[in-house]
């Protein structure tokens, strides 16, 4: 299971208690991805499910709030992502009257037609409003992010799609009244509200609200951010091993030259005495070799500039 499967899961395992809530989040699910048709001289609304558990949970609702059963309800291929969805369909007089309740269809001059405004009386409550993106995200977003090895081409990314560039504005604006500030981009012959943000994506599930997500997300955040510690860390102590090689490496051959033409025993004793400690364990770290001698690293590091100053003067 993903993570956009995740949170979803975890959204309709908790199905809301109040009636105006329940049908503010279905009246986001169908705004998400139904479309309106007219058959016989009857208007009708399909749905399109990403999944058996939002195909049922529903037909479970529109059962529960409107006494509706839907019946027609069919399985289609989806190729993009190569899992089956659930096409559901409603129509007849009864199916207007609920998608009028729904602010999904409205009365004009006595003509019913598609209400453009995402946003009316049903979700002027801050519950309602949530339960409605709660809807919307489960029908028509999704949210990815990178792999443990970091591979992802898309990184952290959420987004929602919709076929108005108006009500993906209207809903970015929603957002950022809750300081859950998003985007949008034209793509796939629509518009989608997205965040590339961790944090604001952390912010934007936690306001739908998916706590159990909310934490994994955290989690995995964490889990990342150690990890990059601990890699800046060999990085560095990897650079620090370098450099003592090299050091050791350029005061072995000052020895070797000094060795070779004035004698190590022509030095002061206490050159001489760091001279050969190098020499006989060129593998030692500053710090150890310090402590062989029982000096300072400084009073150490000193004596061995000391030693390659003298061989460069040969």
């Amino acid at each position: 299971m993903n993570f956009t499967e995740k949170i979803k899961s975890e959204i309709l395992s908790k199905p809301l208690k109040e009636k105006h809530c329940r049908k503010a989040f279905i009246a986001g699910l169908i705004r998400g991805s139904g479309v309106l048709y007219e058959k016989d001289g009857e208007l009708g609304l399909e749905f399109k499910a990403p999944d058996e558990q939002t195909a049922m949970a529903l037909t479970n609702s529109f059962k529960l709030l409107f006494d509706y059963d839907i019946r027609e309800v069919s399985v289609v291929e989806d190729r993009t992502h190569k899992k089956d969805k659930f096409l559901l369909s409603i129509s007849g007089n009864k199916a207007v009257e609920i998608l009028t309740e729904l602010e999904v269809l409205t009365e004009v001059d006595g003509e019913v037609a598609v209400n453009l405004n995402f946003y009316g009386a049903l979700t002027e409550k801050e519950c309602c409003l949530r339960a409605f993106i709660r809807g919307l995200f489960v029908s028509s977003g999704l949210c990815t992010l990178p792999t443990e090895n970091g591979n992802s081409s898309t990184g952290y990314h959420l987004e929602i799609y919709f076929s108005s560039y108006v009500t993906a504005l209207e809903t970015s604006n929603k957002l950022a009244e809750y300081n859950v500030i998003t985007k949008i981009v034209g793509r796939r012959g629509g518009y989608i509200v997205y965040i590339k943000s961790v944090e604001e994506i952390k912010d934007f599930i936690a306001f739908l609200p998916a706590p159990v997500s909310v934490l994994a997300l955290t989690e995995l955040m964490i889990n990342r951010e150690m990890k990059n510690i601990s890699n800046r860390q060999k990085n560095c102590d990897l650079g620090n091993v370098n450099k003592q090689i090299e050091a050791s490496a350029k005061q072995i051959s000052a020895i070797d030259k000094i060795e070779s033409t004035i004698g190590i025993e022509s030095l002061k004793k206490e050159l001489a005495e760091v001279a050969l400690a190098r020499k006989e364990n060129p593998e030692e770290t500053l710090n150890e070799l310090a402590e062989r001698l029982s000096l300072g690293k400084s009073c150490l590091n000193h004596r061995l500039r000391k030693i390659v100053a003298i061989a460069n003067e040969l």
